[in-house]
Protein backbone atom coordinates (compact mmCIF):
# COMPACT_ATOMS: atom_id res chain seq x y z
CA UNK A 1 0.00 0.00 0.00
CA UNK A 2 2.75 2.65 1.21
CA UNK A 3 4.64 1.46 -1.67
CA UNK A 4 1.77 2.23 -4.47
CA UNK A 5 1.17 5.53 -2.83
CA UNK A 6 5.37 6.23 -3.45
CA UNK A 7 4.72 5.48 -6.46
CA UNK A 8 1.58 7.96 -7.38
CA UNK A 9 3.70 10.57 -5.79
CA UNK A 10 6.71 9.86 -8.21
CA UNK A 11 4.46 9.84 -10.89
CA UNK A 12 2.65 12.88 -10.40
CA UNK A 13 6.09 15.04 -9.36
CA UNK A 14 7.56 13.82 -12.17
CA UNK A 15 4.42 15.04 -14.51
CA UNK A 16 4.69 18.48 -12.06
CA UNK A 17 8.29 18.78 -13.27
CA UNK A 18 7.08 18.03 -17.04
CA UNK A 19 4.41 20.49 -17.03
CA UNK A 20 7.30 23.13 -15.35
CA UNK A 21 9.55 22.42 -18.02
CA UNK A 22 7.47 22.93 -21.10
CA UNK A 23 5.89 26.26 -19.35
CA UNK A 24 9.68 28.01 -19.03
CA UNK A 25 10.50 26.43 -22.12
CA UNK A 26 7.48 28.58 -23.92
CA UNK A 27 8.19 31.69 -21.55
CA UNK A 28 11.37 31.46 -22.74
CA UNK A 29 10.36 30.95 -26.59
CA UNK A 30 7.65 33.64 -26.06
CA UNK A 31 10.39 36.24 -24.62
CA UNK A 32 12.94 35.40 -27.35
CA UNK A 33 13.68 38.65 -30.33
CA UNK A 34 11.30 38.10 -33.11
CA UNK A 35 13.16 38.80 -36.51
CA UNK A 36 12.05 42.01 -37.64
CA UNK A 37 13.13 42.06 -40.69
CA UNK A 38 10.64 41.18 -43.83
CA UNK A 39 12.75 40.61 -46.79
CA UNK A 40 11.41 42.05 -50.30
CA UNK A 41 12.78 41.04 -53.11
CA UNK A 42 14.60 37.99 -51.76
CA UNK A 43 16.20 36.93 -49.14
CA UNK A 44 19.91 35.84 -48.06
CA UNK A 45 19.88 32.62 -48.37
CA UNK A 46 17.70 32.71 -51.13
CA UNK A 47 17.69 30.59 -54.45
CA UNK A 48 18.82 32.16 -56.88
CA UNK A 49 21.40 34.15 -54.39
CA UNK A 50 21.54 38.19 -54.14
CA UNK A 51 22.91 41.00 -52.72
CA UNK A 52 20.61 42.29 -49.36
CA UNK A 53 20.70 45.13 -47.28
CA UNK A 54 18.60 46.67 -44.21
CA UNK A 55 17.60 50.44 -43.86
CA UNK A 56 19.28 51.67 -40.90
CA UNK A 57 15.82 53.32 -39.73
CA UNK A 58 12.82 51.16 -40.83
CA UNK A 59 14.38 48.12 -40.83
CA UNK A 60 13.44 47.38 -44.47
CA UNK A 61 15.25 44.69 -45.92
CA UNK A 62 15.84 44.75 -49.45
CA UNK A 63 17.73 41.97 -51.63
CA UNK A 64 18.75 42.70 -55.47
CA UNK A 65 20.26 40.88 -58.01
CA UNK A 66 24.47 41.65 -57.80
CA UNK A 67 25.94 43.90 -60.41
CA UNK A 68 28.19 42.95 -62.72
CA UNK A 69 30.74 44.27 -66.13
CA UNK A 70 31.79 42.36 -68.59
CA UNK A 71 34.04 43.50 -71.30
CA UNK A 72 34.57 42.06 -75.21
CA UNK A 73 38.03 43.15 -75.77
CA UNK A 74 38.96 43.46 -79.66
CA UNK A 75 41.87 42.35 -80.88
CA UNK A 76 42.52 44.85 -83.60
CA UNK A 77 40.51 43.07 -86.98
CA UNK A 78 41.25 39.72 -85.88
CA UNK A 79 39.47 38.26 -83.01
CA UNK A 80 38.77 38.87 -79.12
CA UNK A 81 40.55 38.26 -76.22
CA UNK A 82 38.95 35.92 -73.81
CA UNK A 83 40.07 34.75 -70.20
CA UNK A 84 40.36 31.17 -69.35
CA UNK A 85 38.90 30.31 -66.09
CA UNK A 86 40.81 28.92 -63.04
CA UNK A 87 37.67 27.28 -61.02
CA UNK A 88 36.39 25.44 -63.94
CA UNK A 89 38.56 25.80 -67.02
CA UNK A 90 36.15 27.89 -69.06
CA UNK A 91 36.85 30.72 -72.13
CA UNK A 92 35.04 33.78 -70.29
CA UNK A 93 35.09 37.69 -71.24
CA UNK A 94 36.78 39.27 -68.98
CA UNK A 95 34.30 40.94 -66.19
CA UNK A 96 34.01 41.55 -62.89
CA UNK A 97 31.32 42.61 -59.95
CA UNK A 98 30.78 46.36 -59.35
CA UNK A 99 32.45 47.92 -56.07
CA UNK A 100 29.48 50.18 -54.22
CA UNK A 101 30.17 53.54 -54.58
CA UNK A 102 32.32 52.81 -58.15
CA UNK A 103 31.38 54.17 -61.10
CA UNK A 104 30.96 51.41 -64.35
CA UNK A 105 33.78 52.57 -66.24
CA UNK A 106 35.96 52.71 -62.92
CA UNK A 107 35.17 49.13 -62.42
CA UNK A 108 35.89 48.22 -66.34
CA UNK A 109 39.42 50.16 -65.89
CA UNK A 110 40.07 48.00 -62.53
CA UNK A 111 38.64 44.55 -63.94
CA UNK A 112 40.64 45.18 -67.33
CA UNK A 113 43.77 45.95 -65.18
CA UNK A 114 43.46 42.89 -62.39
CA UNK A 115 42.83 40.22 -64.95
CA UNK A 116 44.66 41.32 -68.80
CA UNK A 117 47.30 43.71 -67.45
CA UNK A 118 45.85 45.86 -70.20
CA UNK A 119 45.23 49.31 -70.39
CA UNK A 120 41.70 50.92 -72.20
CA UNK A 121 41.91 52.93 -74.96
CA UNK A 122 39.37 55.47 -74.79
CA UNK A 123 35.43 55.05 -73.49
CA UNK A 124 34.14 51.18 -73.49
CA UNK A 125 30.82 50.99 -75.89
CA UNK A 126 27.96 49.45 -74.76
CA UNK A 127 27.01 46.25 -76.21
CA UNK A 128 23.83 45.08 -73.93
CA UNK A 129 22.60 44.33 -70.88
CA UNK A 130 22.26 41.07 -69.36
CA UNK A 131 20.34 40.14 -67.18
CA UNK A 132 18.60 36.77 -67.09
CA UNK A 133 18.30 35.42 -63.59
CA UNK A 134 19.22 31.86 -64.99
CA UNK A 135 22.12 32.95 -66.73
CA UNK A 136 24.55 32.50 -63.61
CA UNK A 137 23.86 29.45 -61.15
CA UNK A 138 25.70 30.67 -58.27
CA UNK A 139 23.50 33.75 -57.77
CA UNK A 140 21.18 36.03 -59.80
CA UNK A 141 23.75 38.41 -61.98
CA UNK A 142 22.93 41.53 -63.84
CA UNK A 143 25.99 41.92 -66.06
CA UNK A 144 26.68 45.69 -68.36
CA UNK A 145 28.32 44.66 -71.52
CA UNK A 146 30.65 47.03 -73.31
CA UNK A 147 33.03 46.44 -76.12
CA UNK A 148 36.43 48.12 -75.96
CA UNK A 149 39.76 48.41 -77.27
CA UNK A 150 43.06 48.18 -75.48
CA UNK A 151 47.02 48.40 -75.31
CA UNK A 152 49.47 46.71 -73.73
CA UNK A 153 50.33 42.77 -73.85
CA UNK A 154 47.62 40.85 -72.05
CA UNK A 155 49.03 38.54 -69.20
CA UNK A 156 46.25 36.83 -66.93
CA UNK A 157 45.51 37.44 -63.17
CA UNK A 158 45.72 36.14 -60.24
CA UNK A 159 42.25 34.55 -60.64
CA UNK A 160 42.80 34.00 -64.29
CA UNK A 161 44.47 30.65 -65.46
CA UNK A 162 45.26 32.48 -68.85
CA UNK A 163 44.47 34.95 -71.49
CA UNK A 164 43.82 34.24 -75.09
CA UNK A 165 42.99 35.80 -78.52
CA UNK A 166 40.51 33.95 -79.83
CA UNK A 167 40.13 34.64 -83.75
CA UNK A 168 36.64 35.21 -84.89
CA UNK A 169 36.42 31.47 -86.49
CA UNK A 170 37.28 29.78 -83.42
CA UNK A 171 34.59 31.18 -81.20
CA UNK A 172 31.98 28.49 -81.56
CA UNK A 173 34.33 26.06 -81.40
CA UNK A 174 35.54 26.59 -77.67
CA UNK A 175 33.55 26.10 -74.46
CA UNK A 176 32.13 29.36 -73.13
CA UNK A 177 31.66 29.92 -69.08
CA UNK A 178 27.41 31.17 -68.21
CA UNK A 179 25.55 33.18 -70.70
CA UNK A 180 28.65 34.22 -72.38
CA UNK A 181 28.17 32.66 -76.16
CA UNK A 182 25.05 34.78 -76.56
CA UNK A 183 27.22 38.12 -75.64
CA UNK A 184 29.02 36.82 -78.44
CA UNK A 185 26.89 36.13 -80.11
CA UNK A 186 25.02 39.71 -79.64
CA UNK A 187 28.53 40.88 -80.67
CA UNK A 188 29.48 39.61 -83.95
CA UNK A 189 25.87 40.11 -85.11
CA UNK A 190 26.43 43.46 -83.65
CA UNK A 191 30.13 43.88 -85.66
CA UNK A 192 28.49 42.64 -88.74
CA UNK A 193 25.99 44.59 -89.08
CA UNK A 194 28.76 47.61 -89.22
CA UNK A 195 30.18 45.53 -91.92
CA UNK A 196 33.85 46.72 -90.85
CA UNK A 197 36.26 47.11 -87.93
CA UNK A 198 34.95 51.13 -87.35
CA UNK A 199 36.05 53.69 -84.43
CA UNK A 200 33.90 53.23 -81.09
CA UNK A 201 31.95 56.46 -81.19
CA UNK A 202 28.75 55.15 -82.08
CA UNK A 203 26.30 54.07 -79.09
CA UNK A 204 24.33 50.59 -80.78
CA UNK A 205 22.13 48.68 -77.91
CA UNK A 206 21.20 45.35 -78.15
CA UNK A 207 17.99 44.09 -76.29
CA UNK A 208 18.09 41.42 -73.72
CA UNK A 209 17.59 38.03 -75.13
CA UNK A 210 15.86 34.95 -73.73
CA UNK A 211 18.19 32.24 -73.15
CA UNK A 212 16.21 28.87 -72.88
CA UNK A 213 19.17 26.40 -72.84
CA UNK A 214 20.52 25.02 -70.45
CA UNK A 215 19.10 26.67 -67.27
CA UNK A 216 16.70 25.23 -64.54
CA UNK A 217 13.15 26.86 -64.29
CA UNK A 218 10.61 27.11 -61.73
CA UNK A 219 13.38 29.32 -59.54
CA UNK A 220 11.88 29.31 -55.71
CA UNK A 221 12.68 32.61 -53.40
CA UNK A 222 12.81 32.28 -49.76
CA UNK A 223 11.81 35.77 -48.41
CA UNK A 224 10.72 35.32 -45.06
CA UNK A 225 14.80 35.05 -43.64
CA UNK A 226 16.41 36.67 -40.78
CA UNK A 227 20.10 37.18 -40.93
CA UNK A 228 19.95 38.03 -36.60
CA UNK A 229 19.54 34.18 -35.68
CA UNK A 230 15.90 34.85 -34.37
CA UNK A 231 13.42 32.75 -35.85
CA UNK A 232 12.02 33.20 -38.67
CA UNK A 233 9.00 35.76 -39.00
CA UNK A 234 5.16 34.95 -40.12
CA UNK A 235 4.69 38.25 -40.87
CA UNK A 236 3.14 38.83 -44.19
CA UNK A 237 4.95 41.11 -46.65
CA UNK A 238 3.16 44.31 -46.68
CA UNK A 239 5.09 45.85 -49.36
CA UNK A 240 5.85 45.04 -53.38
CA UNK A 241 7.99 42.46 -54.21
CA UNK A 242 10.28 44.11 -56.83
Amino acid sequence: MAANKVATISRREVCAWITAGCAVLLWLQSRRQRCPYVWHGGAPGGNPAGSCWIGASDNYAMCTPSLAIDLVIEHEDKGVILVRRKDNGLYATMGGFVDVGERLHDTVRRELAEETGLELLGEPLLLGVFGDPRRDKRRHTVSIVYIARTAGQPRPGSDVKQVEIVPFSKIDDIPLAFDHQAILDDYLRWRNELHSYIPLTSLDIHGEEDINSGFGDNLIIKRDTCIIGAPLSHQKVTRPLF
